[in-house]
């Protein structure tokens, strides 16, 4: 009898022995998909940052101030300004389109938007003097473009490394 009990303890540490294994195994599998979720929430939450961010941009630009330090990395370049007077988006061409790095330390994003440019009219005759002498004496004509922006974490906050438009 004393044998029988034995064999029954033994088939009891078994079947329990069985039983946790999947457990085991279903630990490390959780921890992976908690680090996956954690990862994505940290990408979401950086492109919401660099939305934020190339709104404000935006908006800065259409109220012409141009492009305000903070928000640079790098300033730029003096004859950005003038040639650029607004922007708003484009929604007949593709959707608005970030990649953060796997780094998550640097972006790229991608909009597109029509674009208003001014260019300024040559001083080399009678009547482009007088309009430059009250206050014209520029050109100005809406374009679609597509706004590539590189982005960068700087002291946990993101800023704005280079602007480039490209007709499309």
């Amino acid at each position: 009898m004393n044998t029988k009990t034995t064999s029954t303890r033994r088939s009891f540490l078994k079947s329990g022995a069985m039983l946790a294994a999947p457990l085991a195994a279903a630990v490390p599998s959780a921890v992976k998909a908690d680090d996956e979720l954690r990862a994505r929430l940290a990408r979401l939450e950086d492109e919401s940052s660099i939305r934020k961010l190339h709104q404000l941009w935006v908006q800065q630009m259409n109220a012409g101030a141009g492009a305000a330090t903070p928000l640079f990395v790098v300033p730029e370049d003096a004859a950005f300004r003038p040639v650029v007077r607004s922007i708003a988006a484009d929604h007949t061409g593709q959707p608005d389109v970030i990649e953060v790095a796997a780094d998550g330390k640097s972006a790229a994003g991608r909009f597109p938007c029509a674009v208003e440019m001014e260019e300024t009219i040559a001083p080399d005759c009678t009547l482009a003097q007088m309009a430059h002498a009250q206050g014209g004496g520029f050109v100005r004509r809406m374009e679609r473009r597509l706004l590539k922006v590189e982005y960068v974490k700087v002291s946990g906050e993101w800023a704005i490394k280079k602007i480039e438009f490209t007709p499309v």
